[in-house]
């Protein structure tokens, strides 16, 4: 089995963000089916825009990326 890496807001911050306000969480990620594929983040992008989204604590921040397929 594979664990994806997945940063969660813990909490709200004003200003610059510190370590505390978030957490890494591990999920257990099944063999991929026939016809999907599993896929390793290489680049995150972190733009500007994203400190305009109002998120929930919890919530997870979708990004666009570069990954290379695994298998």
């Amino acid at each position: 089995m594979v664990q994806a890496k997945i940063w969660v807001l813990k909490q709200h911050f004003e200003g610059f963000p510190k370590d505390t306000n978030f957490e890494l969480s591990l999920e257990q990620l099944s063999e991929p089916n026939d016809g999907e594929v599993l896929l390793e983040a290489v680049f995150l992008s972190v733009d500007p825009y994203m400190r305009r989204v109002r998120m929930q604590e919890g919530d997870v921040m979708i990004e666009t990326q570069v990954a290379k397929e695994e298998k």
